[in-house]
């Protein structure tokens, strides 16, 4: 393997010829294409790897934009992935080099290595961090399987990231990527296998917080609970591994005890997890049922809305167990226990409570000044 050495070489050399670089791509422009964000990378999968959806063609003028020579190979990027960076592409026999600058200062420069016209290898170097990254491409025949990152090797906080796996369909479409530890990192799925999914995910998930939260109260020691959050941060493996968080009822009643009637204050105070002992949180732990939860946030992240897909089905397994739970048969739990989902932008003043408690608790709730009268 090409030793860093020779990137730092490479970066000097496109640091002290950035006007040279810059120019020579743009001599070569033919046409320009607008887009909506990111639409184009050399590298194979590079959406299904990271999760992605490309851009859009854009039929106005954009920040990101990419320039075509007349051989429609792309010389210049705009915009894609950093505010104000522009990459410009050479192209040789075996080899394309992309450099990036940011405010004309170099951020990277890459060199993908070409075999039989497949890429074989492809080195990026960042001078900022003295960083190295290395990707080998493997295949069987022309068909991409693996992707291995030789820099991960000794590592095992890594493993996950040292091999990238490729499976197909019959027809030799993309139908599945999994990072180093068999995790799916991207799926397609028919629309009907979704929606069975969904459902069986859902009921699973109903069964397995109903059994954490009633372990949760045979472990527990003279504490009284008033409510279990489902946190969701928004970042996709806290989707499908959120931490639930208990709240417990003498923190409350001390919050209700210091209300000094600023009512957006007090109610967001009292629906606040972040104030209850961090201790008493609890995680899936059916490794299976997670695996199934993110094969779905997974399809969900390919398609672009992971994010709304994800907190509506947690809040309909938090509405399904305030529904169909009585809770007074756990008798830790208060009588206005109920579950609900929270994440950092949660409004609780505008009725963001309502899709994960049923009409009938949330008025209870409000008859007792704990929740707000939408």
């Amino acid at each position: 393997m090409m030793d860093k050495e020779y990137y730092v070489k490479l970066s000097q050399d496109a640091q002290e010829n950035y006007t040279f670089y810059k120019e020579d791509a743009e001599a070569s422009i033919h046409r320009r294409e607008y887009t909506t964000s990111k639409r184009y990378d050399i590298a194979p999968y590079w959406y299904a790897r990271q999760g992605e959806v490309p851009g859009d063609i854009s039929d106005e003028e954009t920040d990101t934009y990419y320039e075509f020579d007349q051989d429609d190979r792309i010389r210049v990027s705009a915009c894609d992935e950093l505010i104000d960076g522009y990459a410009y592409i050479t192209y040789e026999e075996n080899k394309m080099t992309t450099r990036t600058f940011v405010d004309g200062i170099l951020d990277s420069i890459k060199e993908y290595l070409l075999q039989g016209g497949l890429i074989d290898r492809s080195m990026e170097y960042f001078p900022r961090f003295d960083k190295l990254e290395v990707e080998d491409y493997i295949y069987e025949g022309t068909t991409l399987v693996q992707i291995y990152q030789p820099q991960y090797e000794n590592d095992a906080y890594f493993d996950h990231l040292l091999r990238t796996h490729f499976e197909y369909d019959e027809q030799g479409n993309l139908l599945r990527v999994l990072d180093g530890a068999k995790g799916v990192i991207y799926i397609r799925m028919p629309s009907e296998e979704v929606l069975i999914l969904r459902e069986t995910v859902k009921e699973e998930l109903f069964q397995a917080l109903k059994e954490i939260i009633s372990d949760l109260c045979e472990n527990q020691s003279g504490k009284e609970y008033c409510f279990m959050s489902i946190y969701l941060h928004d970042e996709v493996h806290t989707v499908y591994s959120p931490i639930f968080h208990p709240g417990l009822k003498e923190v409350r009643d001390e919050q209700v005890e210091e209300n000094d009637n600023n009512e957006d204050e007090y109610y967001y105070t009292i629906w606040n997890s972040g104030d209850h002992p961090m201790n008493d949180q609890q995680e899936l732990t059916d490794q299976h049922l997670i695996q199934k939860l993110r094969t779905l946030i997974m399809y969900w992240r390919s398609n672009g809305d992971w994010w709304e897909e994800g907190m509506s089905l947690w809040k309909e397994v938090a509405y399904a167990l305030n529904e169909k739970t009585n809770w007074s048969d756990y008798s830790i739990l208060t009588e206005n226990f109920v579950v609900f989902v929270e994440w950092e932008a949660i409004d609780v003043m505008n009725g963001d409570l309502q899709e994960s408690i049923p009409h009938a608790k949330l008025l209870r709730l409000q008859s007792e000044n704990l929740a707000p009268t939408v």
